[in-house]
């Protein structure tokens, strides 16, 4: 009897859609894969982004098309996420990842790795309150020369490192498989492996950008922006260079055949690196077009390849990746998919919970690139109404700021009142989940 397909989840963290749109269409093509050139994430940061991403169902408790979950939204009433679900039907698991929020967020109950290195257990132990400046300093000066004399390794494991992994693991498989590689290569502090010697400047570089995501926009020196940038942008060519690697890899080895498996490859959020936007990275929540459109490509044997130009949402991925066994292990899903342009969206939500406290935050994207969405600040929640005419997200344009709490426009189909229907650009979370703030400061997601 023919085994059901193996089942690959290839997500990175703080990866933009333009910063990958090339390794993306040619991943596409290589594997008759469906590009989908305008996705958006469910949530502008991992803590909020995964588990709606994993599960279909945003952290507010509801469903793609706003209905609630039944029961009171506390942890017992969570859906099952892809992980669950596929071990239901029969299939091994494998999650890897040095992201420490991503399993908590999941509900595994394996610990995160690790192997990320010295630097973030130096993270956990520097009280926050007495050596803000000491972290800086370290960031700054200390990280980039302990770098440089090859006293530090990388921050978290690369995706080669991750890879090598991956393929231990499925050599040891007996049925089929769901592997799900989530990449941390693009998450500050950028750096990009090579094979030469670094430029000095790099070392700075990349400490410095992890600074910048700590300190926030208003820190920023116009000189940095370029250098970090460019950093990154290294980044996602290197991590998409492993990706094609790997996935030649998989297909040399029988792990991945383009005709029986499915592949998908996509991101939790992006990044920002427009000091205008009020951040630099991608907290605290604002849902830019930097931060929400995100690359996806699905390839399944049962979809010819395609480009679906149509706006979609990752809320939808746990349908994009179901096969038969996993749709029968969920009442509610369907035997197959449907076809990848039935999954267009006129609007998508998102929602974040908002780190540290129990305010949500949402927004919506119409697919002509007009967004209204909820905006945490030093100073509380606004609402901004911004327009993004292009696939540039550096042409977002605002065009009205308003409070969070202002009423709807009266005409049902503006956006201020499809939002309303969801509950509003803010509200309060029902369930307040914690994530360590030790954890959330490695990450750059606390100051």
């Amino acid at each position: 009897m023919e085994r059901a397909p193996n089942v690959f989840l290839l997500s990175a963290d703080s990866l933009r859609a333009d910063a990958f749109a090339d390794t993306a269409e040619r991943l596409a093509d290589e594997l008759d894969g469906t590009r989908f050139p305008t996705a958006v994430a469910p949530a502008p940061f991992t803590a909020s982004s995964v588990p709606a991403l994993a599960t279909g169902r945003f952290v507010d408790g509801t469903d793609p098309e706003g209905e609630a979950a039944g029961g009171s939204g506390d942890a017992g009433d969570d859906p099952a996420s892809l992980l669950a679900r596929f071990r239901e039907a029969g299939y091994e698991t494998m999650l890897l990842t040095d992201n420490p929020l991503v399993r908590p967020a999941l509900g595994e109950e394996e610990g995160a790795s690790t192997e990320g290195g010295l630097t973030a257990r130096l993270d956990d132990a520097l009280p926050r309150s007495l050596t803000r400046v000491v972290e800086r300093g370290y960031f700054d000066a200390v990280w980039p020369l302990a770098r440089r004399l090859g006293l530090l390794g990388p921050y978290y494991r690369p995706a080669t490192t991750l890879h090598d992994r991956a393929e231990e693991r499925l050599a040891d498989a007996d049925g089929p498989v769901f592997c799900w590689i989530h990449y941390m290569d693009t998450h500050t502090p950028y750096w990009p492996p090579t094979d030469a010697t670094p430029e000095p400047g790099d070392y700075r570089t990349s400490a410095r950008s992890r600074s910048l995501a700590v300190r926030g926009a208003d820190a920023l020196e116009p000189a940095d922006l370029g250098p970090v940038r460019a950093l990154y942008d290294r980044s996602c060519d290197a991590l998409g260079t492993a990706i094609e690697r790997f996935v030649a890899r998989l297909r040399d080895s029988g792990r991945y055949d383009p005709d029986r498996d499915v592949l998908a490859l996509t991101a939790d959020h992006g990044e920002n690196f427009d000091p205008g936007r009020g951040l630099i990275g991608h907290v605290p929540a604002a849902s830019w077009e930097s931060l929400v459109r995100v690359p996806l490509v699905v390839a399944r044997p049962d979809w010819p390849a395609s480009v679906v130009a149509d706006q979609v949402s990752l809320i939808d991925l746990p349908r994009m990746l179901a096969v038969p066994a996993t749709a029968a292990a969920d009442e509610s899903g369907p035997a197959a998919p449907p076809s990848p342009s039935s999954f267009a969206r006129e609007h998508a939500f998102t929602v974040a919970r908002t780190l540290g406290a129990t305010d949500l935050v949402r927004g919506v994207r119409r697919d002509d690139g007009e967004k209204l969405f909820g905006r945490r600040t030093a100073d509380g929640i606004d609402a901004l109404r911004t327009v993004a005419p292009s696939d540039d997200p550096a042409a977002e344009r605002v065009r009205e700021r308003r409070p969070a709490d202002a009423a709807p426009r009266p005409d049902p189909e503006s956006l201020s009142a499809v939002l309303a229907a969801r509950g509003g650009p803010a509200g309060e979370a029902r369930d307040a989940r914690r994530y360590d703030d030790a954890q959330l400061r490695a990450l750059g997601y606390l100051e």
